[in-house]
């Protein structure tokens, strides 16, 4: 163990001081590896920001170090937008700051308008807002122009039921927004995740049938991916449009 704490402490190797951390709880040198690493910046940071997102509090020492590398948040390609996000998500988990992560986020969504490929890079920031609950209510209305666009959509419907005001909510046009996600093969599992977040009374009109044809339809809904995936992914995302459809409400008899 002392040979592992020199490698860790002395040659700044992340793996060992992450090792070290697991298998004792000596946290020291893993703060110095992610330290260092924030200052260094580029391909470093998001792995740095996931592990100290995973330490939370007990990162709080790093905080300046994090708020310095968000610093310089002015980049639109894909990887700049995914870096802030997750530096935004661990700053949210080891601080608590809401405004600081709220103003990343914000960010993040308006540099995404940039970017023609930055859809997926919109909802990974999404999913991060839903981590701040009512705290991220700033963001609404980033959230709200983003369910236009079948990919952004789903993320957008969770992370809104988990920032809004729940009796404003317009569940049904969020139900028909996730719908859209899933019957053009977008983001069908965030679709199902969306409805659940939204709850069976979310559905009206026709949107029960289109469910059951998600659930129990002829085609397939899960259409792309790595081929021998397909049909699993398909088979699991049936399953669970089934079970949405069976915790919907009766429809009323006339």
């Amino acid at each position: 163990m002392s040979a592992a704490r020199v490698v860790a402490a002395e040659q700044e190797v992340l793996p060992a001081a992450k090792a070290l951390h697991d298998l004792d709880g000596e946290i020291a040198p893993l703060l110095h590896c992610l330290e260092q690493d924030l200052r260094r910046g580029a391909g470093q940071l998001s792995e740095a920001a996931r592990m100290m997102g995973a330490l939370g509090p007990r990162a709080a020492a790093l905080a300046p170090a994090l708020r310095e590398a968000l610093s310089g948040t002015d980049g639109d390609t894909t990887p700049a937008l995914d870096t802030d996000t997750a530096l935004a998500e661990a700053l949210w988990r080891v601080t608590g700051d809401a405004d600081a992560v709220v103003a990343v986020l914000d960010s993040v969504f308006t540099r995404a308008e940039q970017n023609p490929w930055s859809q997926w890079s919109v909802v990974r920031a999404a999913h991060a807002t839903v981590l701040l609950g009512p705290a991220g209510r700033p963001l609404s209305a980033r959230l709200e122009a983003a369910l236009d666009d079948p990919t952004q959509a789903a993320a957008a419907v969770l992370a809104l039921t988990a920032v809004g005001e729940p009796a404003s909510l317009d569940r049904t046009a969020l139900a028909e927004a996730a719908l859209r996600s899933a019957e053009q093969d977008a983001d069908p599992e965030g679709a199902c995740d969306a409805l659940e977040a939204l709850g069976p009374h979310a559905l009206t009109g026709d949107q029960p049938r289109r469910l059951a044809a998600l659930a129990d339809g002829d085609a397939r809904v899960v259409r792309s991916g790595v081929e021998h995936r397909v049909i699993r992914q398909d088979e699991a995302l049936q399953n669970r449009a089934r079970a949405l459809l069976t915790a919907c409400p009766a429809p009323a008899t006339p």
